[in-house]
């Protein structure tokens, strides 16, 4: 493998019990995707996997990505966030299943409500690494406040956490795109890491 940079960041938390973890928390708490999701592929997971590099590599929007991160501090300060995970390596869909299973909740996820480009293909959507995005999960008692806070920024309420064992995406067409157990994703998950 070619030589990778690592970044290494380390905060003081001033009160741990404000801290937020990535894991899905109850049933019916909703789902919002915060930044921006463009046709950024270049260099991802996705690409990789099918022996692709791609051109479209992502790009950061300084001003608005520390904005969104002075409002999800915020939003953290107030207690409005049940739970928090970047986009990275793999994007969207990843981040979903990892919420959903690191949790042991579903999630119905419809991709319909994510503000994109015309013409964005779902995979696209799904996998895209466009930078400073976040995968949040807010109790519905604290929709409003939330939704008053990010005001004027990207964001959308995309789903919500369900009940079941099942994470459940519906596609651009109205369609059943993904229909998976947290437990199948998991082991997927986990499995490349067994072969090591």
């Amino acid at each position: 493998l070619p030589p990778t940079v690592l970044f290494s960041v380390i905060g003081k938390i001033e009160d741990l019990r404000k801290a937020v973890t990535m894991d899905a928390k109850a049933p019916g708490d909703l789902v919002y995707l915060l930044g921006q999701t463009r046709d950024e592929l270049g260099g991802s997971e996705y690409y990789a996997m099918h022996d692709k590099i791609g051109r479209n590599v992502p790009q950061v929007d300084v001003k608005s990505a520390l904005q969104r991160y002075r409002t999800v501090n915020a939003a953290q300060e107030e207690g409005l966030l049940a739970s928090c995970h970047d986009l990275s390596d793999g994007g969207l869909a990843v981040s979903l299943a990892e919420t959903a299973f690191a949790g042991g909740f579903g999630m119905d996820v419809d991709l319909n409500k994510i503000p994109v480009d015309a013409g964005m293909r779902e995979d696209k959507l799904l996998y895209s690494e466009s930078a400073s995005r976040l995968l949040v999960t807010v109790k519905p008692a604290d929709q409003e406040r939330f939704e008053s806070l990010f005001a004027g920024q990207e964001f959308a309420c995309i789903g919500q956490v369900s009940n079941d064992e099942y994470l459940k995406i519906v596609g651009l067409q109205g369609e059943s795109l993904v229909r998976s157990t947290i437990g199948d994703l998991k082991e997927a998950w986990q499995s490349p890491l067994r072969e090591m």
